[in-house]
């Protein structure tokens, strides 16, 4: 058995920490960085496009927001390419770096007024290379924690990673809060919404620290050896095509419901309180902070709680309890800053544990050497047509309808994920496998074969 497999000793124990340290910074970044533009969509459709209608304006900058998107599978297929021929490490500390460097530019852009067209389209620019660098970041840090450790541990280790990204989000939110709050309107339009994009710089730098510390997992080691012994130089995604077709299908359909959910949150909450509720853009940034932190002990409750269920329990769960909550939560964002505050709290609770299961799917629906290929596409495909076009989508509904509509839609999607949950969704497994030259999935040598484990794994140091 693998040291994987059975975590027996000091040395495995201390790769595991370092991997999930790492994983855990590098999702932080992504997400801070990531989530600015979103709580900052006001103040950005002003300095970016002050010729259109505020409303126009608001449609515009989360054009370019969604927009972005299409990167994130182009980013998914080079990073996925580089982390499963030449190391997961590789493709992370490229990816941190370059998501901090973008985010930081933002921060230092001309607006409208200085070099008018040109402005946003430098802003479209940086948002493309920020989309760029995610598509490899998101599903590599998954392959990264999880690939590290023991099928009974996967629930515990991943819980970092999902609370890494609510950290992101609320680190996004209490800077910009901040900002408004020690700054004029004038102040806040001139310079103010620039300094949290710049805290992108310092927090890189901490990210590639961490990362260069890194070492592989044995399992991609040995994936990588006998890929090597055999001869084979395969392409990994066009292996994952021949090979893992309908489990990238999989993938793709759990990562809707994922991104939209979260996406309708970070993307378009704050738009909605501020455009559409009456909040003050303090109100509104107070309201998402509060609610991440009380969540946030649930949150790492209910990730630990998987290490004790099925797979598909877990997940058809949490897709069960968005189709009852999102109407409610929407209806009660309406009725003032505690309701909201307490609404969005619970929201939470079901949407970011969904993160994990889409974690675990990352690592246990597919073989070793195209593991990061194979998860990475469909990954940042589902987050382009679902997340990418939240805020947009959910701006039109609420324009058309009324500010409830998004939920509708949410929910909607969310009763088909039931249905992919329980019927595609793996148990826990191993899957320490290789592909082989015809369409076959080969056992690692000396690791035990792939298939259905139990639930929950009693580890002896």
């Amino acid at each position: 058995m693998t040291t994987e497999a059975h975590p027996a000793s000091a040395a495995a124990r201390s790769r595991r920490a370092r991997a999930t340290r790492a994983g855990a910074i590098g999702n932080f970044i992504e997400f801070y960085d990531f989530t600015l533009y979103g709580f900052f969509a006001i103040t950005i459709s002003q300095q970016f496009f002050p010729a259109f209608s505020s409303q126009a304006a608001l449609l515009a900058t989360f054009a370019v927001y969604g927009g972005s998107f299409v990167m994130r599978p182009v980013g998914a297929i080079v990073f996925g390419h580089v982390a499963d021929r030449w190391g997961r490490k590789r493709a992370l500390l490229i990816a941190v770096v370059l998501m901090s460097i973008s985010t930081a530019a933002i921060g230092l852009l001309p607006g409208y007024a200085a070099i008018g067209v040109g402005a946003p389209l430098l802003l479209l620019l940086c948002r493309l290379a920020q989309a760029f660098s995610a598509g490899g970041e998101q599903s590599g840090s998954y392959v990264l924690v999880i690939e590290h450790s023991p099928v009974g541990e996967r629930g515990r280790n991943g819980s970092w990673l999902v609370l890494s990204v609510m950290a992101g989000v609320m680190g996004g939110a209490l800077l910009s809060l901040l900002m408004s709050s020690v700054t004029t309107k004038a102040q806040m339009d001139a310079w103010g919404w620039r300094v949290p994009f710049l805290i992108g710089i310092p927090l890189g730098l901490l990210g590639l620290y961490l990362r260069m510390k890194l070492q592989e997992s044995e399992t991609y080691r040995a994936a990588a050896a006998e890929v090597e012994r055999a001869g084979r130089r395969h392409i990994p995604l066009v292996q994952a095509f021949r090979t893992v077709r309908r489990e990238m299908f999989t993938l793709f359909a759990w990562i809707g419901i994922v991104s939209l959910s979260g996406y309708m949150l970070i993307g378009f909450m704050v738009t909605l309180m501020v455009k559409f509720e009456g909040y003050t853009m303090s109100e509104a940034l107070l309201v998402m902070a509060l609610a991440f932190l009380i969540a946030m002990p649930a949150v790492h409750y209910v990730c630990r709680l998987s290490d004790r269920l099925s797979r598909k329990v877990f997940a058809a769960g949490l897709a069960l309890g968005l189709v009852i909550w999102t109407v409610p939560a929407f209806l009660l964002v309406g009725q003032g800053p505690v309701a909201a505050t307490l609404a969005i709290a619970v929201y939470i609770v079901f949407v970011y544990p969904m993160n994990l299961a889409a974690g675990f799917a990352v690592v246990e629906l597919f073989p070793v050497d195209v593991r990061a290929s194979a998860s990475a596409l469909p990954y940042q495909l589902g987050f382009a047509l679902f997340g990418g076009t939240a805020s947009l989508v959910a701006t039109w509904l609420v324009s058309t309808f009324d500010s409830v509509a998004p939920a509708y839609y949410v929910a909607v999607v969310a009763l088909a994920e039931v249905f992919v949950a329980w019927k595609l969704l793996p148990d826990a497994r191993e899957m320490a496998v290789v592909t082989g030259a015809g369409d076959e999935i080969k056992t690692l040598p000396g690791r035990p074969a792939a298939g259905v484990q139990p639930e929950v794994v009693r580890e002896e140091s």
